[in-house]
């Protein structure tokens, strides 16, 4: 698809944060989505090391809202899960106290059956959302996860690829859950819990409750014994 002719009927688009997920974000907007992008965002002390991402003008916090009217101009906050996700939080409340919309990214090869969904999305490629399920908002879905029939996941939770997400389960604010990692049918993880990468959660959990699958330690030999 040629997204290189603007059109000023196309929605417009500043995405804020310079890091990797930021460009990330730009990819998938640039080549998958209605809107116009015009620029990065990002507070002074990162902002203003920098001219241009992606062929793009890099603005400070404070200048973009000088510049950019609420009226014209929709952000996406792309801010990965450090702290469990506070940091993303943090700016997106920022960008909304400031009266911005923020835009979803739902990637046209995700797979989703339902309508309640928040501000501040990014869903990739080969989600599968099924019927009655709710997201919340400053959501990430990496690709390829299972988010199982009237589940809910509520605001600012990062899930990584392959989660398989059981029917009926809610998955509180704040919460991290790695790759591969699964859960049975109707349990609910309380807020800002880490589950780590391949974990399987088969019963409700408190707040801030952490899970890290038993790790296999290769024994070292050497190979010329072999």
């Amino acid at each position: 698809m040629n997204k290189t002719n603007k059109d000023s009927s196309k929605k417009k688009l500043l995405i804020f944060g310079t890091g990797t997920l930021a460009e990330v974000a730009f990819y998938y907007f640039h080549h998958d989505s209605p809107f116009e992008l015009l620029g990065f965002v990002d507070m002074p002390e990162f902002a203003n090391s920098l001219s241009e991402k992606c062929g793009l003008p890099v603005y400070d916090w404070e200048s973009a809202q000088k510049q950019f009217d609420p009226k014209d101009v929709s952000f996406f906050v792309a801010v990965g899960y450090r702290q469990t996700n506070s940091v993303r939080q943090q700016r997106y409340e920022q960008v909304k106290s400031a009266g911005y919309h923020c835009a979803n990214y739902l990637s046209s090869k995700a797979m989703i059956f339902t309508d309640k969904i928040g501000e501040n999305c990014f869903i990739l490629e080969n989600n599968v959302i099924q019927p009655f399920t709710e997201i919340g908002n400053n959501v990430t879905l990496w690709s390829g996860n299972h988010i199982g029939h009237h589940s809910v996941i509520e605001d600012h939770v990062f899930i990584a690829s392959h989660v398989v997400i059981s029917g009926k389960c809610r998955i509180g604010n704040n919460t991290f859950m790695g790759v591969n990692a699964c859960t049975h049918d109707g349990i609910t993880i309380g807020e800002k819990t880490v589950v780590g990468a391949g974990a399987i959660i088969s019963s409700s959990c408190p707040a801030r409750s952490l899970f890290v699958p038993t790790k296999m330690v290769p024994k070292i030999v050497d190979r010329d014994l072999l």
